[in-house]
């Protein structure tokens, strides 16, 4: 924290050294504000729910302008962070996995609590639809999943479009249960998942191949297992994968 501090206090004053300039002379002292009240939701430091400082106690605690703090909060505000309630203060927002990541581009912050919580409902919801799709599976479920296996491995180097593709195959496994239920829940929470699967893949694409080659893996174990209707197996190779994924992003927030 006095590390971002000292970079405000050295925007307003212009006291800061020449290479340090360079590195944050493209931004604004809001913008600084804002991506470190981003991190505070994001690694779970700022709780949902709970009220943020008053506008004046902020800008005490960065050493700015009340005005540059209000214009943070209202950046956070425009993407559903915070809300900001006349009279009472301001509030970080619970999480509405209704928008998660519609679009991708508003990039919608998931705090560590919130993603803990999200891979628990996906190990209910997904270890068991791999069972079931092994069970019940048809030719042309497995075509799909194959389908969506090729265009996540086409899509490497592009995150957003491994992404849809990640989606794609995991739809087609729910498709695969032949459960109608099932099934709308999984169209359901589609945009929930794609951000998750999004950042696994932004995270894997910006750090080795190794990883991101196991993602690929990892997928089609499951559809092998699916294919050779091996439901303990698709069981298996889905509970693998969801626990891989989860230490991945897990790893990450706590950078």
């Amino acid at each position: 924290m006095e590390e971002v501090y000292a970079i405000i206090r050295a925007i307003e004053l212009n006291e800061v050294q020449e290479m340090a300039f360079k590195h944050v002379q493209t931004k604004k002292v809001s913008e600084v504000i804002r991506e470190q009240l981003e991190e505070m939701i994001r690694t779970g430091e700022v709780q949902p729910g709970e009220k943020l400082d008053s506008v004046e106690k902020l800008a005490k605690e960065f050493n700015v302008s009340r005005s540059a703090v209000r214009e943070a909060l209202s950046a956070l505000r425009a993407v559903g962070l915070i809300t900001i309630r006349q009279g009472e203060g301001t509030f970080v927002n619970k999480y509405d996995f209704s928008n998660m990541i519609a679009p991708v581009a508003e990039r919608r912050i998931i705090s560590k609590p919130e993603m803990l919580e999200l891979f628990q409902v996906r190990k209910i919801i997904e270890v068991g639809a791999a069972s079931l799709a092994a069970e019940n599976r048809k030719d042309k479920d497995v075509e799909a999943m194959r389908e969506a296996l090729k265009e996540m491995e086409a899509a490497s180097g592009d995150e957003d479009l491994g992404e849809k593709a990640d989606v794609k195959f995991h739809l087609a496994l729910a498709n695969a249960t032949g459960n109608n239920i099932l099934k709308d829940m999984m169209q359901q929470l589609s945009d929930t998942l794609g951000r998750t699967m999004f950042e696994s893949r932004r995270i894997a694409l910006f750090s080795d191949q190794q990883t991101f080659d196991r993602l690929q893996v990892e997928h089609e174990k499951i559809l092998e297992a699916i294919e050779k209707k091996n439901s303990n197996g698709a069981n298996q190779a889905m509970l693998e994968h969801l626990i891989n994924v989860e230490n991945t992003l897990t790893a990450y927030h706590d950078k």
